[in-house]
């Protein structure tokens, strides 16, 4: 599928349990406050859209299962996404001020590395989910072969999320009640459709 069927696929599987997406927003949305929980609070919501895309049924208690089952996981995950950030983010601050030909070439690599990994994070769970190596190593050995696969697709999905993200925040309604339902379904999207073409050229 192009990334504009991908992204219509994903908003109808939302608008279809618009009342049970909203519920695990807002709960996704105020498990990030204490931070313990964000992590797996968003690999939860990855387990969710999984199941709404195979057809499931979901309610609550499988949102609190997902999370319960999901914790440990999330936060292998997590803790290493949040050196990446304090790592680039670090640089970025740090260094703001300082001009020259070297430094911007520099803020460039950087803000490349974070542009990359946000791409690898809308991707991770989908494959992790959907593998039986559930290693990290081997995940992102996945996401990598996705990404250098389908790379226009990857990157505009990837540049779409984050324009929608930065604007959902702007606004905030849609950061608290839709965002990251929205982000977990266009990534579970992206990969089962990627899974599908792979099996059907096997098959073949």
């Amino acid at each position: 599928m192009s990334p504009l069927r991908i992204w219509a696929r994903a908003i109808d599987l939302w608008w279809r349990e618009l009342i049970v997406w909203t519920i695990f927003n807002v709960v996704w949305f105020a498990l990030q406050i204490p931070i313990v929980t964000g992590p797996p609070a968003t690999a939860a919501m990855f387990v969710i859209a999984r199941r709404v895309a195979a057809g499931e049924y979901v309610d609550f208690r499988d949102g609190v299962r997902a999370l319960r089952e999901m914790f440990i996981p999330a936060w292998q995950w997590g803790m290493i996404t949040l050196i990446l950030i304090v790592v680039i983010g670090g640089n970025l601050w740090f260094y703001q001020t300082t001009t020259g030909l070297q430094w911007d070439l520099l803020r460039i690599v950087w803000i490349a590395i974070g542009l990359v990994w946000f791409t690898a994070s809308l991707f991770f769970w989908p494959f992790w989910l959907a593998q039986a190596d559930r290693r990290v190593s081997v995940t992102l050995r996945n996401v990598a072969l996705f990404i250098a696969q389908r790379p226009g697709l990857a990157l505009i999905l990837a540049l779409s999320s984050l324009v929608v993200a930065a604007a959902s925040t702007l606004v905030t309604l849609p950061l608290v009640v839709a965002l990251m339902s929205w982000l977990s379904l266009l990534g579970t999207v992206a990969v089962n459709d990627e899974l599908h073409r792979i099996e059907t050229r096997q098959a073949a």
